[in-house]
């Protein structure tokens, strides 16, 4: 077993890296131009929203409200003439780019501390390097790709948006993967 503080050092390169990579892929590459769709009018859907007063969180229209209220027939019928739809409210103000990107680091060092744990519980010092690769790159790349997926499955998130996610998720195990690979600890 390798102790978790030989690999402190690989954690937060590797956090580094996934940091910086996931920072250019958006706009650097294609795939992403055409993640969200966009609405008719943003001013009058702004201004409906607005109307509501819905305080920032998740919302679900139509909602059953009640356990087993989707078999209430104005909910069912509500649903099947549509729209119906998942919106989050966003908090209203200035765009803090610095609290985003300060949470998307910590939780690429949280990613980076799991995918450690892994491979120092499989891995020993001055072990196989590919090991060190297979099972970091492997485990990060789950970390990032899979969450999207229950998103797409019971909110219907769109399916293609899932998929360049999992895609990136693979960029970044590899790129977490190859920080390991070349700074595994030896005996």
């Amino acid at each position: 077993m390798t102790p978790l503080t030989s690999l402190l050092l690989p954690m937060l390169v590797a956090a580094i890296v996934v940091f910086v990579l996931s920072s250019i892929i958006p706009f650097a590459m294609p795939w992403h131009k055409n993640d969200h769709g966009h609405v008719p009018d943003d001013a009058a859907a702004q201004e409906a929203i607005r109307r509501l007063g819905l305080v920032p969180g998740d919302y679900t229209v139509p909602n059953p409200r009640l356990p087993n209220g989707e078999r209430d027939p104005d909910w069912v019928k509500r649903w099947e003439e549509g729209p119906a739809f998942v919106i989050t409210v966003i908090p209203s103000g200035a765009m803090n780019m610095t609290k985003y990107m300060g949470r998307w680091f910590v939780f690429t060092l949280v990613v980076s501390a799991i995918s450690a744990l892994v491979a120092g519980s499989i891995v020993a010092p001055g072990g196989s390097r590919h090991a060190a690769f297979h099972y970091t790159a492997i485990v990060t790349a789950c970390s990032y790709g899979l969450g999207a997926w229950p998103l797409t499955i019971w909110y219907h998130r769109n399916w293609r948006n899932a998929i360049k996610g999992s895609f990136d998720a693979v960029l970044y195990g590899v790129a977490t993967g190859a920080v390991y690979m070349m700074m595994w600890p030896g005996t």
